[in-house]
């Protein structure tokens, strides 16, 4: 995320030795840093990082190696604070990442069907890296799903696409379903399906095998036959096929 504004307050509390406390405000956004020891059996250390009540980081160490050392208790406890700093430090100080460190953090998220918290953290990676393809195309299609903006998402997730195709060799798009996988979901948050089934067949012209492409067509009922019928969907001519039609039909 960004640099953080300077009107911040810190209160650090330890309530216990297997476990630390920090709550964090900085600007209107409460945050909790929490470090917890997960027991002899898991021998591991966690400190993650709640906004909302809901997990927007987390880092796990593990400890098994030191159990053996006589000095045991006291390096556990030295780590732990070690690891609980670093990660208030971190987000005291905005520590930037890279889109894809972003991304990723943010696919953890939307596993974890934390929209909102998924949202918010696109906004923090859209501060830093505003002109990223794969930045916008997620918060297009988030926009769309959590706030409901649905025709302003469904632009954003085209402005990606036009970003992607300006900033990578002819024929790179074909790699990255993913954009039309997110702006198929944000035509469908605004229950727009005709426009949504186009997105998800041309998702499925660059990657025909791609699962979540999939799942979509199949909840829609509907999926497009590939262009030679004889011959299996993931064939390299049909996909290969696909791709060109792709291409000059947007000509």
């Amino acid at each position: 995320m960004g640099k953080m504004p300077s009107d911040r307050r810190v209160n650090i509390t330890s309530r216990f030795v297997t476990e630390f406390e920090t709550a964090i405000e900085i600007g209107s956004d409460k945050y909790i840093v929490q470090t917890e020891d997960l027991g002899e059996k898991n021998h591991g250390i966690a400190t993650s990082t709640y906004l909302k009540g809901e997990i927007i980081t987390s880092t796990k160490t593990d400890y098994g190696s030191l159990r053996k050392e006589a000095d045991f208790k006291n390096m556990l406890h030295g780590l732990m604070q070690r690891q609980h700093r670093m990660a208030i430090r971190n987000l005291r100080e905005g520590k930037d990442k890279t889109p894809a460190e972003y991304l990723e953090d943010i696919k953890v998220l939307l596993r974890r069907k934390s929209h909102k918290a998924a949202l918010h953290m696109l906004g923090d990676a859209l501060e830093t890296y505003p002109d990223d393809p794969f930045v916008l195309s997620y918060y297009g299609c988030l926009l769309a799903i959590v706030e409901k903006k649905y025709g302003e998402g469904a632009d954003i997730c085209k402005k990606a696409i036009a970003r992607l195709r300006a900033s990578v060799p002819f024929g790179e798009e074909f790699f990255h379903p993913v954009f039309y996988l997110n702006l198929g979901r944000a035509y469908l948050a605004g229950g727009n399906k005709k426009d949504a089934v186009e997105a998800f067949k041309q998702g499925l012209k660059a990657d025909d095998g791609n699962s979540d492409l999939l799942w979509e067509m199949k909840k829609l009922g509907t999926r497009k036959s590939p262009p030679i019928p004889f011959l299996k969907r993931g064939n390299l001519l049909n996909k290969y096929i696909g791709f060109l039609s792709s291409k000059l039909s947007k000509k």
